[in-house]
């Protein structure tokens, strides 16, 4: 009896590890997938600070501050979507990233050159 008690602990011992090593890849994937969630709301919150930044201007009557294209960019980060128009200008739109959340939208319009010409704050629609 002295002797099987040894061996249970053992053979118990080797199964446990045994398992662990078999979901160690699916545990590191979870990892993974946690450090870029952590990443998502890292970017995620800084569309949204951007997005109340350029919310405040645009409120305050100075996005007209922002001359051109470069300035808007340096100071309220990337639009969720830049759209090539027919004159040569684009479109950008800022919102919330995600959309669900999103209560407005503002177009940035600029010409040919980058000048910014109008903008426009818009409720956003909701689809659900």
């Amino acid at each position: 009896m002295k002797k099987l008690i040894p061996c249970l602990l053992v053979l118990l011992g080797g199964v446990s590890g045994c398992t662990i090593l078999e979901n160690l890849d699916g545990v590191n994937t979870l990892g993974q997938y946690s450090r870029e969630k952590d990443d998502q709301h890292r970017l995620v919150k800084i569309i949204n600070d951007h997005y109340d930044a350029l919310t405040r201007a645009v409120d305050a009557g100075r996005i007209s501050d922002y001359k051109d294209a470069a300035a808007v960019e340096h100071s309220f980060g990337d639009p969720i979507l830049k759209k090539d128009l027919a004159g040569g200008g684009q479109r950008w739109l800022y919102r919330y990233a995600v959309y669900r959340f999103a209560r407005d939208q503002v177009y940035v319009y600029f010409d040919r050159g980058g000048k910014l010409v109008k903008w426009e704050k818009w409720p956003c629609q909701k689809f659900f």
